[in-house]
């Protein structure tokens, strides 16, 4: 067994009075505390495992022990000693580090230990730290730390690794948070504690009383040696200069009315060297956030496997630290873990289980929750296969809220009360925003998203914005779900562990590349409720914008899924906060249960946003004529955002061409249905070849087979419109301007380019879409297409195709040359200056027959153009060997 005199720190000094003051017992005596009788444990039976950098740490949870286990048989390849025992009912195994300090030292020891001892389920690193007070937490010498999530972090913080950034501070790496059981327990702990005190003092006291040698080396030292030092001080002092300081650099406080020790629990920061820097020690917290303390081992253990950190305060982490506080620091902290302990139902295994083979190890630690070790590759490729180009394009083509405008919600009873987690029971998390389309609905949840980011830094904060406009996974569940696991990754980094044991669980490898990993609704489900279950007491807010652009069936089971976490916590874990807000149009109608429901049409504060926004943005005079067009302006709009942003465009447009006094007239011809007002757009000017760019258009717009960027958009309206002026694309002379404003004005104002990291080109609205296909809209304007205008325009669209396909390659491809295989250097630079001077040929080369299809089963037959289908180049173009990636 590892019972030897505890060595001093080696940040440490004798005592004042050149005395060592370790307690006078022999090395390798035994304790006092009894031994059990008849009973033989075996290394399956300890479910508790604790950790100390220090061997008076050690000492102090050893000497705290109920009762002590004589030792088991050494294992093979384990090179560490360890002290076993009882501890508040449980079977407890302490190891302590050979001698070192850092990260380094206690992972070795750390694997060891698990591969000894496969049934630990809870660990615990117990020892001595350097205290952060600050005006939010009055920390004082002999108070105790414990690591509990915070925000995005688990609990402890490896403040050496990562970089400032424009954004901040980021740090990198993946720290567990302490098993939520052990988060569960320090709960119950914590919320005795407001009613009573702590039982520290008292088991101390307890240990001492068995063992008095004990009582010199671990009293609490004299509440004047406890001095806080400004950070601007840099006199190093010993303790015999300590009282002679001067006082002006030392921050005057407030005696205690208790001299016993007080608990903090938050975030603690680790890393691989010894802090000695006030000013350093201030400045980390400021970057990172609102850190309790610092330490050296807890890094280097919670990178594997899912520790608690319990750190006595014996120093400020400043210049002038010294051991005077070390040992009874190290007390408080072994009396603080017994306590923990005593909240936690004991857990006993079959005395006669013996579990060797790694194999085995393995496979009990999965079996009990145990965290399993996986690469950074690992990580990495769950990321990736999570994320996809278009996951938050959607919000980010959301124009901002009007500086004016939306402000109103946060003072709404029914967005308060969503957010009052003590509301909980009333309204299980669920808030619903209902609107007519064009109301601003996703302006507000864009609004109310951002807010929540800014001021609520104690929560998770995620969001997806349905777009029926946008490929696949930006109008399904899947997508949602995968953009909602990709955000909690990004705030949570140790979730990669929860979720890449949940894929294991299902049976999907993760080794695979990211290509083949296909997620299921169930996969991505499970992934989802095994995340938001692993944040306990993190709050997550969670923003679901345009269910009515998801199909119905989706959206219903979605959120029956949703309301089901939140059964489960209720029932499991009553410090689950799961807060969902939705945001649909009325229809269709999908109950919740006790959800509550914010309906815009008729809010004041909407009305006032509308009002707002066309004060601000109809720049028309102040005359009273102008005053009257406001007024009569929102009376017309009826509450819909998008119905004034559009009339405001026309408005300002007759303005600025002179025609000041028939502003009202063009007011009143304007209709006041969206709908109306979109027919009465696209049919205004429009005659001629104006007319048909228009047409070819929409027809793009609507019936591309996926999203076309800005530069494939301008090209296949080229290509229909002017067939004879294809060639290369020129960036200099076609720049970005140009084709955004060619976008402008070919759709008239009603297509707009989406800010993302990939830009597509879609309708302003979903209303646009609706009007176009469900109302008809199409028909009623272009009435000489008749009523098979989606099997035409998918006609013309293949005819485009074709069009652009015969432009000369004769640069970039010689026929009679070998393509070059997709995987040698030759042929990367030759698709890629392909791509790049003909940005529609992969789009046109791969669906010019999906659009002859789509023609053709809506009746347009497509026989004279298959027979004059020049089959060869299009196969030399469609050799994915070569064009596609």
């Amino acid at each position: 067994m590892m019972i030897t005199r505890p060595r001093k720190h080696p940040r440490s000094n004798s005592s004042p009075d050149g005395e060592d003051r370790a307690p006078k017992r022999t090395a390798y005596s035994e304790p006092t505390v009894a031994l059990p009788n008849g009973i033989q444990h075996d290394y399956a039976d300890y479910t508790v495992a604790i950790m100390c950098a220090l061997d008076f740490e050690m000492s102090a949870v050893r000497w705290m022990l109920d009762r002590q286990h004589h030792p088991l048989p050494e294992k093979k390849g384990d090179r560490n000693l360890y002290v076993l025992g009882e501890l508040s009912g449980h079977n407890v195994v302490i190891a302590c580090l050979p001698g070192t300090q850092g990260k380094s030292a206690a992972a070795h020891v750390a694997a060891d230990l698990e591969r000894t001892f496969p049934r630990v389920q809870y660990r615990v690193l117990v020892g001595i730290g350097g205290g952060v007070p600050s005006d939010k937490h009055d920390i004082r010498l002999g108070d105790v730390v414990v690591s509990m999530p915070d925000g995005q972090y688990g609990g402890v913080v490896q403040y050496d690794l990562g970089k400032d950034t424009e954004d901040g501070f980021n740090l990198k790496g993946s720290l567990h948070p302490p098993p939520r059981m052990l988060t569960n327990a320090v709960g119950l702990m914590k919320s005795d504690h407001y009613a009573k005190q702590n039982r520290i003092p008292e088991f101390i006291s307890e240990m001492t009383r068995r063992e008095p040698n004990l009582l010199s080396f671990y009293q609490r030292p004299s509440a004047d040696s406890d001095i806080l030092f400004r950070s601007g001080s840099q006199q190093t002092l010993d303790q015999d200069t300590c009282a002679q300081s001067n006082q002006s650099e030392t921050v005057l406080r407030n005696s205690r009315l208790s001299s016993g020790p007080k608990i903090y629990y938050g975030l603690i920061a680790s890393g691989d060297r010894v802090l000695k820097s006030a000013h350093k020690r201030d400045s980390i917290r400021d970057k990172i956030g609102d850190i309790l303390c610092f330490e050296m081992e807890a890094c280097g253990l919670v990178t594997e496997l899912p520790y608690m950190v319990i750190r006595g305060i014996s120093d400020y982490a400043d210049s002038h630290k010294n051991d005077q506080w070390q040992p009874y620091a190290a007390a408080v902290a072994a009396g603080c873990a017994k306590e923990l302990l005593s909240y936690l139902h004991v857990h006993t295994t079959p005395a006669t289980l013996s579990l060797d083979s790694e194999e085995d190890v393995t496979a009990s630690r999965r079996s009990i929750g145990g965290a399993v070790k996986f690469t950074e590759e690992q990580r990495q490729k769950l990321f990736e296969s999570l994320d996809f180009d278009q996951f938050n394009a959607r919000q980010k083509t959301i124009k901002l809220a009007h500086k004016k405008t939306c402000r109103w919600l946060l003072g709404r009873e029914e967005y308060k009360n969503w957010l009052d987690v003590a509301n909980l029971e009333d309204h299980h998390g669920f808030l619903w925003i209902k609107g007519k389309p064009g109301t601003g609905k996703s302006t507000i949840m864009n609004f109310a998203h951002i807010e929540a980011k800014r001021k609520m830094k104690d929560k998770a904060v995620i969001s997806f914005f349905f777009n029926a406009r946008g490929t696949d996974l930006e109008k399904s569940t899947i997508g949602m779900y995968r953009s909602l696991l990709l955000q909690l990754l990004q705030n949570f980094r140790w979730l990669h562990e929860v979720l890449l044991s949940c894929l294991e669980t299902i049976g999907m490898n993760i080794g695979t590349s990211v290509e083949h990993l296909q997620f299921t609704i169930d996969s991505l489900k499970y992934m989802f409720r095994e995340a938001i279950h692993s944040l306990d007491r993190d709050s997550t807010l969670c923003f679901i914008d345009a269910l009515d652009e998801c199909s119905e069936e989706e959206v219903r089971d979605m959120i029956s899924f949703f309301q089901e976490v939140n059964e489960y916590g209720d029932n499991v874990d009553e410090s689950l906060n799961f807060q969902v807000c939705f945001s649909s149009r009325h229809y269709p109608h999908i109950s919740i249960d006790r959800g509550l429901i914010l309906i815009l049409e008729g809010q004041e504060g909407h009305n006032q946003d509308i009002a707002n926004y066309v004060t601000d943005k109809l720049k028309i005079g102040n005359s009273k004529a102008a005053q009257d067009i406001r007024d009569l302006l929102q009376e017309k709009a009826s509450g819909v955002f998008m119905w004034v942003v559009l009339v405001v465009d026309i408005l300002n447009k007759e303005y600025d061409r002179g025609r000041i006094m028939g502003l009202r007239n063009r007011l009143r011809d304007i209709p006041s249905d969206l709908h109306e007002l979109f027919r009465d757009i696209l049919r205004r000017d429009s005659n001629g070849g104006d007319k048909d760019v228009l047409l070819l258009c929409i027809q793009w717009v609507l019936f591309a087979r996926q999203p076309l960027t800005p530069e494939q958009f301008y090209f296949a309206m080229h290509s229909g419109i002017a067939p004879d002026s294809l060639c290369e694309w020129d960036a200099e002379e076609i720049t970005q301007d140009v084709i955004k404003r060619f976008i402008l004005d070919s759709s008239k104002g009603l297509a707009e380019t989406t800010r993302s990291k990939n830009p597509t080109v879609q309708f302003i609205h979903e209303s646009v879409v609706d009007f176009l296909l469900k109302k008809n809209g199409f028909a009623e304007i272009w009435n000489d297409i008749g009523t098979n205008f989606r099997g035409l325009s998918h006609d013309r669209l293949k005819s485009c195709c074709v069009n652009y396909m015969n432009i000369d390659l004769s640069v970039y491809i010689q026929t009679d040359t070998e393509i070059p295989e997709v995987s040698s250097k030759e042929a990367k630079p030759l698709r890629e200056s392909v791509i790049q001077a003909f940005p529609l040929m992969e789009y046109a080369t791969y669906n010019v027959l999906y659009h002859s299809d789509c023609a053709e089963e809506m009746g347009i037959t497509q026989g004279e153009f298959l027979q004059n289908f020049q089959m060869s180049r299009w196969v030399l173009l469609d050799n994915r060997e070569f064009i596609h990636k």
